[in-house]
Parts: C-alpha cells; structure tokens; sequence
C-alpha cells in the first residue's frame, strides 16, 4: 500500500488536468483526476484524497457546488478542498467559497512555488485532523461513548462547568419488573426485547437534546442541559411513554413498560475510574432524587420534583401533585408531580 498522500485534481479542462498531474507527480504526490463536480463527489469516496484541487467554473455542477455536497455527506471525512479559479478573485466570492466548505483560493494561472506552500499547509491541517481522529478512536477503548460525546459538549461550550459544577435536568428510565420478567425468556429473546426497547429510548433522548450517561441493563440515564433542559427532559419522557405505548413490541407483550423520574438541580461533572478505564458523569443528589422517583414510578408514568416543575410552568404541560412521597436515601419526603 502506497504512503504518498493523495491529490484528487477536479477541472473541465483536460489540459488543465495534465498539467497539474505533470507539475504534482514529481513531487512525489498520488494524483487523480475528474472531469466535472459529480465525479469530484463520487471520487471523493472512492479515492479517499488528502486533498482535492477544485476548478470553480464547471458545467452542471460547480466547484462551489461540489465542495457543498462532498461537506454535506457524512461518510465523506474531512479533506482540504482548495478552490482553482481563472475569475478575479473578489471578497464576494471569497466568503462564499468559505461558507460552501473551502479551506483556500488559488488564482490562475497560479505560480507553482505558491502552489506547492498551500499544498503542504493544507495538508498539514488534514494530518493534524487525521491524527485526531485516531486519538479519539484509541481513547474511546478506554472511556465510554458517553463520556466522549460529554466531553465534546463541554469542549463545544455546549455545557459550561464553574469547577466542575453544572446546572442540568437529568432522566432515569427502567422497565417495570425487569428482573421477574425476563427470568423465564431466552437470553436471545431478552436481548432483542433490550435492544428494541433502548434503542426507541437512545433515539429520543438525542432527538430532545440530551445526552445518554448510562445505559445499565434495563436503565437509561440521560443529562439535559441549557435553559429548556427540564422541558427537553420532560418532552423526552413524554415520547417515550408514547412510543413505546404504540410500539409492536409493547403491543404483543403487554408487560413491556418503562418508568421515569426527572429531576433539575446542579450536579457535579468529573471523570470516575481508573488510569485504564474512566468514565466521564454526572454525580450529587439531584442525580439521586431522579434515580429514586424512576425507581417509584409505576409502568409508563413519568415523574418529576417541584424543582423540575419551576422551569416547565406555561410551557404547554399537564401535570398533576401527586403529594409529598419519602424516597429511600432522602432525608425528608419530595414534592412529586405527576405528568399527564
């Protein structure tokens, strides 16, 4: 297998393309080419360049158009695209090359001492990406996903921490009589039943902007952060209840059901574990109180604490008092409420 680094080279011309292929190849660069935009994204996947030399003007799709769509696709990484261009370059066009997903403009006809410096720059940026990368491919064998996605949040700024204090609403879901359900089933029948039942979960806790803690057997935990992190986590708990209701797999077993417990509070955020294995969580009482109010709920009833209740009133939730309740581990009974 080849380590010379890849240049795709994109342009309508094919002088253009023999041109760059004779001034590229000495330097040591695997080179290939294409003759429009639509072979630009296809080669993109196929190829897999460290950088793609990208011709603006194009008939039926354009270099602006194809460094879109080469952006836009998911199974695409990241690739430096450097715009060619024979127009006058004007800021106009500047912004709008950077805002499709360019890295850089080169003007021609280009000088290939210039060529050559933005060349070894650009590549320098997908080398230090591509290291990255990895770095965090080897560090998700010693940390859980939860922990990576929690870190990039915070990293982000998504979620800001004062000494790793953090203000959230967190969720706890398990299924009702988990343990003397599934004491009699099959464990490949258990672990389909799991699977259908978490994944439902996992995909509305992302859709309601949470974060999944932990997934511990039957249990989900999952953090809420920002200003409408207690209507996120209520709205979450709400679609789960009905998802799972109308589910098939609810519907042919009718003792498939999930309780939930809400709570809103400040939390700790740290690392746990050891040098070989750390997880990245959520920790304090506000953790505890919603870990508890899951562990009282009854089959598809979601329950939260006044402090929860204090973010979500006019929010377009009907809820009800359900009573001071005592929970194992609190000193004093909790304010519950009840959604409806």
């Amino acid at each position: 297998m080849s380590n010379r680094q890849k240049i795709l080279i994109v342009d309508d011309e094919p002088r253009n393309l023999r041109l760059l292929e004779a001034i590229l190849m000495p330097e040591g660069y695997e080179i290939d080419s294409a003759e429009n935009g639509r072979k630009a994204v296809d080669k993109a996947l196929s190829f897999a360049p460290d950088l793609i030399l990208l011709d603006v003007m194009m008939p039926e799709m354009d270099g602006y158009q194809a460094c879109k769509a080469i952006r836009g696709d998911k199974n695409i990484p990241y690739i430096p695209i450097i715009f060619l261009t024979a127009m006058e370059i004007d800021q106009k066009d500047i912004v709008h090359g950077l805002d499709m997903g360019g890295d850089d403009y080169i003007k021609k006809p280009f000088v290939a001492i210039e060529l050559f410096s933005r060349i070894r720059a650009a590549l320098r940026v997908k080398k230090l990406y591509d290291e990255l990368a990895r770095t965090k491919a080897e560090l998700a064998r010693y940390v859980s996903l939860s922990t990576l996605r929690m870190a990039e949040r915070i990293a982000a700024g998504d979620l800001d921490t004062a000494e790793g204090v953090a203000y959230v609403t967190v969720l706890f879901s398990d299924i009702r009589g988990y343990t003397s359900i599934t004491e009699h089933m099959e464990a490949a029948e258990v672990f389909k039943m799991l699977n259908a039942c978490l994944s439902k979960q996992i995909e509305i806790v992302e859709k309601c902007q949470g974060i999944i803690d932990k997934l511990t057997g039957d249990e989900v935990m999952a953090v809420f952060h920002g200003e409408e992190a207690a209507q996120n986590a209520l709205q979450c708990g709400r679609e789960i209840v009905k998802a799972l209701c109308n589910s098939d797999m609810c519907l042919k077993n009718d003792w498939i059901g999930v309780g939930i417990g809400v709570n809103t509070g400040p939390v700790y955020i740290g690392s746990i574990g050891s040098i070989k294995r750390q997880d990245y969580t959520v920790i304090g009482t506000t953790v505890n109180i919603a870990a508890r109010l899951c562990g009282h709920a009854k089959k598809f009833q979601v329950l939260f604490t006044e402090n929860t209740r204090k973010h979500i009133e006019g929010k377009g939730f009907s809820f009800m008092s359900i009573g001071n309740i005592p929970l194992k581990g609190i000193s004093l009974p909790i304010n519950v409420f009840e959604l409806e």
